[in-house]
């Protein structure tokens, strides 16, 4: 009875929107949403809430680091906010959940996209979906980036892993700079996300070399004392390094580390559990 009662969908009028929402230069009029009650406050109240958006398509370097970032942001009691999309989306969801809110560029009877139905689904029981858009909205071309819009003005920094040069992820980047909100990219090789590179290139973002590094400088030591800092490996570890590397220092105790769940390896690159 609970989940059918959490995922009914309700509506917040202009006047309850978060002063994040309403300070926008287009702010929407109301919001509608589905969710968990108890954690609708509690996720709209935490500090900080942390946009991850990015390519449909992110390589496994790129996958490997949206995860590992969205749980440590998650595990630290910060909110990940995001739009459900395809590739760094909904990773960034899934790794963050339940921590976790998403802005849809459809009405919330729909799920969309299809692709991702099952964990937005998810999300609109026990964690937080909202819109601007009343029953029956399926997405146009504009919606995408009105959607985006509210994924950035909630939040309170800006990650964008990976992008090309034109997409929807550099509008949301050129939305965090008009709005002033903090904005971080992942380095990539040069000929791979161009966009996030030509925005390190001209000064106007921060790059993310140190996961543990940028958690700590977000949420303060309690990073380092949470993955223990007197273990060397998981320390190593959370910098997401190859696995080749990992294990050409500290050998057969990763296997170990795997099966005691503490570390993953994914696209043969390691990241904390």
């Amino acid at each position: 009875m609970q989940d059918s009662l959490d995922s009914v969908i309700k509506e917040l009028a202009y006047e309850d929107l978060p002063k994040a929402l309403r300070s926008l230069s287009k702010p929407p009029s109301k919001l509608f949403y589905r969710g968990d009650r108890e954690r609708f406050n509690e996720l709209l109240c935490a500090k900080p809430k942390i946009a991850i958006v990015g390519t449909r398509k992110p390589n496994p370097y790129t996958k490997s680091f949206v995860a590992t970032l969205s749980a440590q942001i998650a595990k630290h009691n910060g909110v990940v906010v995001s739009g459900g999309a395809l590739g760094v989306d909904i990773i960034a969801h899934t790794h963050a959940f339940p921590r976790t809110i998403m802005f849809s560029p459809a009405s919330l009877e729909i799920s969309y996209p299809k692709s991702n139905a099952k964990m937005i689904e998810k999300m609109m029981k026990e964690a937080l979906v909202m819109s601007e858009y009343q029953k029956g909205y399926m997405p146009h071309r504009f919606s995408f980036l009105e959607r985006n819009r509210l994924v950035v003005g909630l939040s309170d920094y800006v990650i964008i892993p990976q992008a090309d040069l034109q997409s929807g992820s550099m509008q949301s980047a050129r939305f965090a700079l008009t709005t002033a909100k903090p904005l971080f990219v992942l380095p990539h090789r040069i000929g791979e996300s161009e966009g996030t590179n030509k925005l390190l290139a001209e000064g106007k973002a921060q790059a993310i070399y140190d996961i543990s590094a940028f958690i700590e400088s977000i949420f303060g030591d309690s990073y380092n004392e949470d993955i223990g800092t007197n273990d060397e490996v998981l320390s190593f570890c959370a910098k997401n390094p190859r696995f080749e590397e990992a294990y050409a220092r500290f050998g057969e105790i990763l296997y170990e580390y795997e099966l005691m769940g503490k570390l993953i390896r994914e696209s043969g690159i390691i990241r904390l559990a």
